[in-house]
């Protein structure tokens, strides 16, 4: 290789990369980065829902198989046990949210830290824990199903010490 070749080869390299540099420019000073007013479409089953009156019809055993089927792979069930990937969930309900000491929280959990696993938080935490903590570390995609995130709230209320919640009076009703 001469010289000449090596100068050619630069040349078109640093071109290259000019121009890329110059077009993604160019396309952000003519193209505003804005969000829609109001979104074109919306998933079915991923809006919040009152869960109260699901839970009136739920089922612990059927919780229960939902919660082993879908759960314990990272989550511990037993009062006092090691965490796995993610916290123990024995007393979950009416913990609050990222308050479980030893446990290394996700910033996303951490800034929902003043608030409490009630049954309608645990419900939309089931429903899409990306939409609910954005940026939190959980893979669960969701489950759509009212019926089902019932049932495991239900479960979840027989494990360790967790508290009863009242339901609000506007959240009564049926399904």
């Amino acid at each position: 290789m001469d010289s000449m070749f090596l100068n050619r080869l630069g040349a078109a390299v640093l071109l290259s990369v000019v121009s890329v540099w110059v077009c993604h420019a160019a396309g952000f000073a003519l193209v505003p980065q804005t969000a829609p007013a109001k979104p074109a479409f919306s998933l079915p089953g991923q809006d919040s829902k009152p869960i109260a009156p699901y839970l009136a019809h739920a089922d612990a055993s059927r919780g229960d198989a939902l919660v082993h089927q879908i759960c314990t792979s990272c989550h511990a069930l037993n009062e006092g046990a090691s965490d796995g990937v993610g916290p123990d969930l024995a007393g979950v309900t009416g913990r609050k949210i990222a308050g479980l000491a030893g446990y290394a929280y996700s910033a996303a959990l951490k800034g929902q830290a003043g608030h409490v696993w009630s049954d309608q938080a645990l419900s939309d935490w089931l429903t899409s824990p990306a939409r609910f903590a954005p940026g939190t570390r959980m893979s669960l995609v969701g489950l759509t199903d009212p019926a089902q995130r019932a049932d495991v709230i239900t479960y979840l209320h027989t494990l360790g010490d967790a508290r009863p919640l009242a339901t609000p009076p506007e959240a009564k009703g049926t399904p």
